[in-house]
């Protein structure tokens, strides 16, 4: 009987291994397959993304491959003449959509089509600048980026801003974070320049008058620009006169007025003087504060040597409106 059982063992041994390594591999046929039904359904789910944003834009799509290898789509030869349903489409696509080379042409084409007033007022009213806002908060920076450059071409539209005010701390935020220099800093800036045209938000941008100083010492020249075009805008408004005095200034804030520097930022960087210098004129009582050492008003006005040195030179430049502004300061 033993000699029975031991010859019987190693029959019922395999077949048990068998019937484990075949219950394995059905187990991982089954996940290989629904795995491979998981990529299935997400590429039919692109697809359709794709096919939509093409409908709505009237564009083709020629797909490339990015730096990771992904699959990514591009949008050939875009324009701005979208109707109301393409619109719809393309907002309704930028709310569901989680893939980024989408949402980026999504904004662009939306960008794009907002540098016509009647789509800025057609996107408005399909709740659309919402939509756009709320990239501001994607992680993705390329988003961002594109999300501001949207909200530049929405906000010359007064009505719009009205409706964008809210979302001027979360663009303040995100240039002053932003890396120096860097694209979403300057994307930034140029959306701030058009809330910055009218008086109606300059309140909501005083605190960032320091950090905007600061970037007129450590910025490029396209940096250097775009924050001159704020800056001039705010300093028109007179009630902002003693948030600009009061402001820290870098230590190398007067080399920006040698004759030296590029025209464009040294006639912008006269008129935001000027237009302090006459503010003041205007409105008493400024002399009464006392202000820091670093504050603007001590390195312009508390000690004029130095600054008034520097203008005179200008007022010999050899460009007429470099004299015009720098004499006016003088005067």
């Amino acid at each position: 009987m033993g000699t029975v059982v031991s010859e019987k063992w190693p029959l019922k041994l395999a077949m048990g291994l068998l019937a484990g390594f075949g219950g394995l591999y059905a187990l991982y046929f089954l996940a290989k397959r629904r795995q491979q039904q998981e990529d299935q359904d997400s590429k039919h789910c692109q697809s359709k993304e794709q096919n939509l944003l093409l409908r709505a834009t009237g564009l083709r799509i020629r797909s490339q491959e990015n730096a990771s290898s992904r699959q990514g789509y591009k949008l050939v030869n875009p324009h701005n003449g979208l109707e109301k349903q393409q619109l719809q489409a393309i907002l309704g696509l930028l709310k569901r959509t989680l893939d980024t080379s989408i949402r980026e042409h999504a904004l662009v084409t939306i960008g794009n089509s907002a540098a016509f007033t009647v789509n800025q007022d057609l996107i408005r009213d399909l709740d659309g600048l919402s939509v756009v806002a709320n990239c501001l908060l994607d992680e993705i920076t390329s988003i961002k980026v594109k999300a501001m450059n949207a909200l530049t071409n929405l906000s010359l539209n007064v009505v719009n801003q009205e409706e964008l005010k809210v979302w001027i701390p979360q663009i303040l935020k995100i240039q002053e974070a932003a890396t120096l220099n860097s694209e979403l800093q300057v994307a930034g800036l140029r959306t701030l320049t058009n809330f910055s045209v009218t008086n109606n938000h300059h309140h909501m941008m005083t605190k960032s008058i320091p950090h905007f100083l600061k970037l007129l010492v450590d910025g490029t020249e396209n940096i250097k620009v775009q924050v001159l075009k704020i800056l001039v805008n705010l300093s028109a408004n007179p009630e902002l006169t003693h948030d600009f005095l009061c402001a820290q200034v870098p230590p190398l804030f007067l080399f920006l007025f040698d004759g030296t520097i590029n025209k464009e930022v040294l006639i912008r960087i006269l008129i935001f003087v000027v237009n302090l210098k006459e503010n003041m004129n205007l409105m008493q009582g400024f002399g009464q504060y006392e202000y820091k050492v670093d504050s603007l008003h001590s390195v312009l006005f508390g000690n004029p040597i130095p600054f008034s040195q520097k203008i005179a030179k200008l007022v010999l430049h050899q460009d007429d409106e470099v004299k015009q502004h720098a004499a006016r300061i003088m005067v």
